[in-house]
């Protein structure tokens, strides 16, 4: 009996996720999605998997919108992607007019597709411009469909769920869907301590990085990093989604779980397929005899907080821990923990370039905590200027040696922005906005 309920099942997987298109939702960091979405549509254009159909992206405010494209597709994004948070499976749209059409339509989906009795679950029910719908009523209704094909259903900020629905009336509109990240894709695995100066988040933060090697490549086409140089470095976000990016390291590698591997739609053989795919491409995978020079890379992690550089240290073990190179210390010296060099210890402010050998262009991504770590008096303006001015003296430095310097700063508000902009000697430089934490933040892009 139990084997034909499984192979009954396997026949509705096969038939209406893995032998039709699907319907995806990418969420992104708020502000971020114009790269995001660039993001995206390299991977789909360069897929370990290729797709039989010819997906279409929608870029929306908050969320990126992938019609028509593969299971196996979605799976890749999942396992590939820096940028994004969450990737969601739509497995319902329609028109939804009333309490009793939400209920038909909830019941509708085939449910066993995508939740087994060993799941916990979250329900987030989302109710726009319709006065005839109450969350609350809603979310009941529901939890009562979905409460006996799961183990539990969850609520609250610190529970430990697999997975979340997510149930979305627009007006007369319902769709919903499931999250196939389960924790955040931010949620990497290599970092262990945080900093308690809230760091910026992984997602963000390649974000960040992948928009300033656009700017630089439309000022130079040719621009490579030799350098990547950490102010106030805190536990190491910029460096390691750098090196994932240099390196082609999708997060999957990092042996962090997904929901998806939990759901009865899941396909391991396609997870491992792409697994090894992963290991294929990714450099630090490769034989350290067949890479050019091009992908040596010399970091500089610099933070005067002893804490910080602590958390560094563990998070670089904890990575390192994860990549089975042994040669990868002749790869990258920043993985030889053994030799801080280059981790330094310094206040930016002020530290003596002429002492550090830097060779070729350099990246510096600065995330200044606003003066708690240099001082808890330092004014921010002020804070600011100094680092404009700290910038102009380490270009002089560099320029002797005909390179040049790709940057960018987060700044609070507008007097940091304009402040730093007003005393900083660039040759190009350029603004936009993302929001974190509810707050406004203004990036300049700068190029010396």
């Amino acid at each position: 009996m139990n084997n034909k309920i499984e192979e009954n099942l396997d026949r509705k997987i096969k038939k209406y996720i893995y032998g039709k298109s699907q319907v995806a939702k990418l969420i992104f960091p708020a502000g971020l999605g114009s790269i995001a979405l660039h993001e995206t549509e390299q991977i789909l254009n360069n897929l370990w998997f290729p797709q039989k159909f010819n997906s279409k992206s929608t870029l929306l405010k908050n969320e990126i919108i992938i019609e028509n494209i593969h299971m196996f597709s979605i799976t890749e994004l999942l396992m590939r992607s820096l940028c994004l948070t969450g990737i969601r499976l739509v497995i319902f749209e329609g028109k939804c007019v009333g309490k009793e059409a939400f209920e038909k339509h909830c019941k509708s989906i085939n449910w066993n597709l995508y939740l087994n009795d060993t799941m916990s679950l979250k329900l987030k029910v989302d109710s726009v411009a319709s006065k005839a719908f109450h969350e609350t009523g809603l979310k009941e209704i529901l939890s009562s469909i979905i409460k006996e094909s799961v183990k539990e259903i969850v609520s609250g900020e610190n529970t430990n769920e697999t997975t979340c629905v997510f149930a979305d009336l627009y007006k007369d509109k319902l769709t919903v869907s499931i999250s196939l990240a389960g924790n955040s894709l931010y949620k990497r695995g290599y970092r262990g301590t945080l900093s308690a100066s809230a760091p910026l988040r992984e997602d963000y933060a390649s974000c960040l990085l992948l928009k300033s090697l656009h700017f630089a490549k439309k000022i130079n086409e040719k621009f490579e990093i030799q350098n990547l140089f950490i102010p106030f470095s805190g536990t190491g976000t910029f460096a390691f989604e750098y090196l994932q990016y240099k390196y082609k390291f999708p997060p999957a590698l990092l042996n962090r779980e997904y929901a998806l591997q939990k759901m009865p739609l899941f396909k391991p053989e396609n997870f491992n397929f792409l697994l090894k795919k992963a290991k294929e491409h990714c450099l630090f995978f490769k034989d350290i005899s067949s890479l050019d020079s091009e992908n040596n890379l010399n970091i500089i992690c610099n933070d005067n907080s002893k804490n910080a550089n602590d958390a560094l240290l563990d998070n670089i073990a904890n990575f390192k821990n994860l990549i089975s190179n042994p040669s990868l210390e002749a790869l990258i010296p920043f993985f030889d923990i053994k030799n801080n060099s280059l981790l330094n210890r310094e206040n930016f402010l002020k530290m003596d370039f002429t002492k550090i050998n830097f060779f070729g262009n350099l990246f510096i991504p600065l995330n200044p905590p606003y003066g708690i770590r240099i001082g808890s008096n330092t004014d921010s303006v002020n804070l600011y200027k100094n680092i404009a001015n700290k910038l102009n003296e380490l270009s002089k430095t560099v320029k002797k040696e005909n390179s040049n310097i790709l940057g960018f700063i987060l700044c609070p508000n507008e007097e940091t922005w304009s402040v730093f902009c007003r005393n900083l000697f660039y040759k190009e430089s350029e603004t936009f906005h993302f929001t974190q934490g509810g707050i406004d933040i203004r990036v300049c892009l700068f190029y010396l």
